[in-house]
């Protein structure tokens, strides 16, 4: 259980990084590219420890879809990025495609 807490933190630690990733202008900006560096670090060893545990197919799935999933929703909130239909599809079929690894990826 302490390996999805690890997870999680992974994921905010990654999307934090990606969040400020814009405003290191290119990592010409010192204390923005620290920051992400430092949120991308982070995020890469929390993902090593917990794949010491939970399969690195299965943690990186949602890792990344998680991610994007984050990523997304920030856009949309803060950016006023409009999602058109197949992007929502799209988002549903990742949704689905971590849902089914996770269901039938253990299975050998």
């Amino acid at each position: 259980m302490l390996a999805y807490f690890y997870l999680f933190l992974a994921v905010i630690a990654e999307t934090t990084g990606t969040a400020l990733i814009g405003s290191t202008a290119g990592f010409t900006k010192i204390i923005p590219t620290i920051l992400t560096l430092a949120c991308y670090a982070l995020s890469f060893y929390l993902l090593a420890i917990v794949v010491k545990t939970i399969p690195v197919y299965l943690s990186y799935a949602i890792w990344s879809a998680s991610g994007i999933l984050i990523i997304t929703c920030l856009s949309v909130v803060f950016f006023k990025v409009h999602l058109n239909w197949q992007t929502i599809l799209g988002l549903m079929f990742l949704v689905l495609g971590v849902v089914l690894v996770n269901i039938f990826g253990r299975i050998h």
